[in-house]
């Protein structure tokens, strides 16, 4: 019996494990990179978040004019003060022209001093204030401020479209009222929310 290696198979074995050698090399230094890449991506990103000048907070009376406003348009008194404030914001950083139109829509309606919302509908159909309405309108039923399929929402639990039937149904969600939730009796038609 022959102790000695194959000369061939040693060789083949050498280049073999030299690249695999090759091989795990190269994907240590891609990791690596791609470590340090996102490490300093990320400082970066850090320092620009850091350096962009913060949206500036709404003072007081132009939230409860807005707030006010939207009592009206909305029809309800007892409107979320906190998802008005967000929405204010969100309706700012859309439209830098927002207050100012805020503002037009408000002297519209102390002007033309409209009975109801429906009445203000009709006053301003054709009229550029008309989407300003209906944006506010649909923020506080929707929770969102535009109509894209990425729409960032500002309100789901207190959006008005869920007010009306609290009562009787729940907010769509993965978990209900609990257990056997729906084996209770429902509220009586004649007890209407007031909200």
């Amino acid at each position: 019996m022959d102790n000695k290696k194959n000369p061939a198979t040693e060789q083949t074995l050498s280049e073999e494990g030299l690249r695999r050698r090759r091989l795990f090399g190269q994907t240590g230094g891609l990791v690596a990179s791609f470590a340090i890449g996102s490490a300093i991506a990320g400082t970066t990103l850090a320092n620009s978040a850091s350096a962009a000048p913060a949206t500036p907070q709404p003072d007081s009376a132009t939230l409860n004019q807005f707030l006010k406003t939207s009592r009206f348009l909305t029809g309800h008194q007892s409107l979320d003060v906190t998802l008005g404030e967000r929405l204010y914001m969100a309706f700012s950083e859309q439209d830098p022209a927002f207050v100012t139109r805020l503002a037009s829509l408000n002297q519209w309606i102390a002007d033309k001093q409209p009975q109801d919302v429906e009445a203000l509908d009709t006053q301003l159909q054709g009229q550029p204030l008309h989407d300003l309405m209906m944006s506010v309108i649909r923020g506080w039923y929707l929770g969102v401020t535009d109509n894209s399929h990425h729409a960032k929402v500002y309100g789901y639990q207190n959006a008005l479209m869920y007010q009306v039937p609290r009562d009787g149904m729940v907010i769509p969600t993965y978990a209900h009222n609990g257990p056997d939730y729906w084996t209770a009796d429902p509220p009586p038609v004649d007890r209407l929310l007031n909200f």
